[in-house]
């Protein structure tokens, strides 16, 4: 016999294939009922629980189609997030409705499959672009913690606000311009990632081509990872000046930006 989740207080909608017989339909135990309603509409049944359900014990709930055939279904009390709100019922598992369900649901996997693989070869693509590219290489350098001891020098700016805090270092190489962030999440309970690296033209607000990258790329509460953005410096950027940006996921709370500085 096939089990029905029911939990206080959330109505359940019951489809079968076949028009059913409302006076066949009802509980078989006697006595009192977990149920505020239960409704049979064609080839719907409808239950609605009481806010007592939870106490009841498991029951038995008898369905009779308009043919004359029965089934029982097991009623199980449980907690709202386990319980059954929409429940196809198919009697045979080749019937119309049966297969068209099965089929459904080897199509969104499917569908799931080729998102998947999608995204593999567009990371695929990605990682032998970067194989060549020193931009990348660069990035991957300034993300190690011994490298970076070697590269970095002076006072590091520090840039904050209430769910994120970091340490700034600026660095030139090989006519690339690289800022180095040490990232702290402060926030209490949300992990923080780097969505994108920004760094803007002040005046005309035109991008560089950035290329930014995090270690680790998630960050949980109170964790501290690095972040770092590596562009080609441009030949006329002596003179001007550049908004420089991370951000997350989550819009400008989990966003770090400072404005003025030079490439």
């Amino acid at each position: 016999m096939a089990e029905l989740r029911i939990s206080a207080g959330v109505p359940i909608v019951v489809r079968f294939e076949s028009e059913l017989d409302p006076a066949g339909t009802q509980l078989q135990e006697q006595g009192s009922s977990p149920f505020e309603s239960l409704d049979v509409s064609g080839r719907l049944l409808l239950l609605h629980p009481s806010s007592s359900a939870w106490l009841w014990p498991r029951m038995h709930l008898q369905v009779r189609r308009m043919d004359g055939t029965s089934l029982t279904l097991v009623l199980v009390p449980g907690p709202p997030a386990l319980a059954d709100v929409q429940v196809d019922v198919f009697l045979h598992p080749f019937s119309p409705g049966a297969l068209r369900a099965a089929l459904e649901k080897v199509s969104a996997e499917h569908e799931t499959l080729k998102l998947r693989y999608a995204r593999s070869e567009m990371e695929l693509a990605r990682y032998r672009e970067d194989e060549f590219n020193p931009d990348v290489a660069l990035a991957v350098l300034l993300l190690d913690d011994e490298a970076s001891s070697h590269l970095l020098k002076g006072k590091p700016l520090k840039v904050e606000n209430s769910d994120v805090h970091a340490l700034v270092w600026f660095i030139r190489l090989a006519g690339r311009s690289a800022y180095v962030f040490l990232v702290t999440n402060r926030h209490r309970t949300q992990d923080w990632t780097l969505l994108r690296g920004e760094i803007l033209h002040g005046e005309t607000r035109e991008p560089l081509p950035v290329i930014a990258r995090a270690r680790p790329s998630i960050l949980p509460p109170g964790a501290t990872g690095r972040a770092v953005l590596v562009t080609r410096t441009p030949p006329s950027s002596r003179g001007d000046f550049y908004s420089i940006a991370l951000r997350g996921p989550d819009g400008p709370e989990w966003q770090l930006c400072y404005s003025g500085v030079q490439l």
